[in-house]
């Protein structure tokens, strides 16, 4: 019934048309934060190989796609699987599904697959389950940035007590190599590391580091990212990042194992969002929305974020399978 294949120049002009059906629902069907690329822009990703890309055929025209990367070393990111309308969704994704595992297989041997299922993706979870795939519940947090009493808490809170031997301080280029370190310390007894290699190695958490600092991410914003310090050296940090359309996203937040337990994590988050506002307030950032990402694991990071102001927006699950 349904045909699958690899994306090629004859079919640029028909998958058109169900490439921008996505562009079109990528904010409210899959959660998009930003808008996806241009249809030119996609296609020449995938001319360039930074984008892979197969597409469902019913009577020889596109109507679904699979796109994702094997770019970065050690890992296929799964981006995106869409279809035009409803009817037989599951059987379309999965005819797209066995494609995508049958083309990364050699791949798959040095490789994790990471699939954050994002918005009506969630529904293709038990498909996905039967390949094997392992998940983590991942939910998204927001700061009520109109909460007047929330802000005034803020901007009555004692940055300055802290425990003896730590301070606070705005991140500044001399941090940059230690915090790479510090990232690794931080996330390598996470969940994180089962979908972003990255986090395992410390040169995959250089990688992270060059990544948000130098905007690839969304624009860095060094003023409100905090760095935590023990005796002059970073144990903590919390970053900060804004998008388009006035979204700040706080990408990393994290305290390294031996300074854990001493209700280190609110004064570092607090700080940060507090200089996010006082960036909003003088004019420097357009402040619509300002989110973080956990995993629903971890009950004391959900109590860290409620503390600090913080409330559920949406869950999803984030599918890897191992390498190998």
């Amino acid at each position: 019934m349904y045909e699958t294949a690899i994306l090629e120049e004859k079919y640029f002009r028909v998958f058109q048309g169900a490439y921008n059906d996505f562009r079109f629902r990528a904010k409210t069907d899959y959660k998009f934060e930003i808008d996806p690329l241009s249809y030119e822009d996609f296609i020449d990703a995938f001319k360039k190989n930074l984008i892979n890309c197969v597409i469902l055929l019913e009577d020889s025209i596109p109507t679904g796609f699979l796109a994702y990367t094997t770019v970065p070393e050690g890992v296929i990111e799964l981006f995106i699987i869409h279809c035009l309308g409803a009817e037989d969704i599951n059987n379309k994704r999965k005819c797209l599904f066995e494609m995508f595992m049958d083309l990364t297989r050699p791949k798959r041997k040095h490789s994790l697959v990471s699939y954050a299922m994002l918005g009506v993706q969630e529904s293709f979870k038990p498909i996905v389950a039967q390949y094997g795939f392992s998940f983590i519940d991942t939910g998204v947090v927001v700061f009520d940035v109109n909460n007047k009493q929330f802000i005034k808490e803020l901007s009555l809170f004692n940055f300055l007590e802290l425990p003896i031997g730590y301070k606070l301080t705005p991140y500044r280029d001399i941090y940059y190599d230690e915090l790479a370190n510090a990232i690794y310390n931080s996330f390598l007894d996470s969940s994180d590391v089962n979908f972003d290699y990255r986090f395992g190695t410390i040169e995959g958490c250089a990688d992270i580091t060059n990544k948000i600092t130098t905007s690839v991410y969304g624009r860095f914003l060094p003023q409100a990212s905090k760095i935590l310090l023990y005796e002059n050296k970073i144990v903590g940090f919390c970053l900060a990042n804004v998008t388009i359309d006035g979204i700040v996203n706080l990408p990393l937040i994290g305290i390294i194992k031996d300074h854990r337990g001493q209700k280190l994590s609110l004064p570092l988050i607090k700080a940060t969002v507090s200089d996010i506002i006082k960036l909003c307030q003088s004019g420097i950032i357009e402040l619509n929305e300002l989110n973080a990402s956990l995993d629903l694991n971890y009950q004391s990071a959900h109590k860290m974020y409620e503390a600090a102001g913080f409330i559920p927006s949406y869950k999803y699950p984030q599918a890897y399978l191992p390498k190998g």
